[in-house]
């Protein structure tokens, strides 16, 4: 019967069952000033546990099925979670050992914030690796003299399912090469046009002109920063210097045929 059941259920809360015993005391004494039979005072009694039963099971069934919502949120989460460091080339935060003697809302609590340092720390390497593709594209663009997407990074797509600092240090290394061999090609340029302004000085040309024919950048009004670093470029400095230089052959000759 209910007065024999509440201490078995063990209720949380001495408080609560404390109440209910009193309540019921009331009603045992209620019935009986208005003259219930036992018989009537069971059945009620039965009753009155079958709706505390079902009460109970109606809250245990809401219980696992917040239980199972909070499960699958944990669950989408540490996936994602998962997911991020593998892509960024983490290691995980904490162990399976730590979880499963964690509850879920622990859990919860804990794989959050992580969860969100990782997605700003995906953001951020997405934006390096856009950054430096921009960079090298910029520069392979100057090296062969094709066009180039004129800094538009969000032209640019990242291969998400790798963002590791191995691979942002293997295109770091890449730009670095390109960025010498741009430099190395300055040199050059810089060098192949002095010769060429010297050599048109000699003959007596027109610096500007000579080097307009190669490319317009080579001019000295140019800036160096859009001095063309192209192949062609260089072996049309190449071709200029040397017709320049048998020129400048062929008229030492004269010269020393005349005297």
């Amino acid at each position: 019967m209910l007065g024999f059941g509440v201490g078995e259920r063990r209720m949380s809360s001495v408080g609560m069952e404390t109440n209910c015993e009193a309540l019921l005391r009331e009603l045992q004494h209620i019935w009986t000033e208005i003259g219930e039979s036992e018989s009537d005072k069971d059945r009620m009694l039965m009753d009155i546990e079958r709706e505390c039963l079902e009460v109970y099971r109606r809250k245990v069934d809401e219980a696992k099925d917040a239980k199972a919502r909070l499960h699958r949120t944990v669950a989408a989460k540490e996936a994602e979670l998962t997911a991020l460091m593998a892509t960024l080339g983490e290691h995980p935060m904490y162990s399976l050992m730590e979880k499963r003697l964690t509850p879920l809302k622990e859990q919860l609590s804990l794989v959050i914030p992580i969860l969100e340092d990782m997605r700003l720390e995906k953001e951020e390497r997405i934006k390096q690796f856009i950054d430096i593709q921009a960079q090298i594209d910029r520069i392979h663009a100057e090296i062969t003299g094709l066009p180039h997407k004129n800094g538009n990074v969000t032209s640019f797509s990242v291969d998400e399912h790798d963002l590791s600092m191995l691979r942002l240090n293997e295109y770091q290394a890449h730009l670095r090469t390109l960025q010498k061999d741009k430099s190395d090609r300055l040199r050059k340029v810089f060098e192949c046009v002095n010769e060429v302004h010297s050599l048109c000085g000699v003959l007596g040309l027109d610096f500007a002109k000579t080097v307009n024919e190669v490319h317009p950048s080579l001019d000295e009004n140019g800036s160096k920063n859009d001095t063309n670093i192209s192949n062609n470029t260089l072996d049309g400095l190449s071709s200029v210097i040397m017709k320049l230089k048998t020129e400048k052959k062929h008229r030492i000759q004269k010269l020393q045929e005349t005297v």
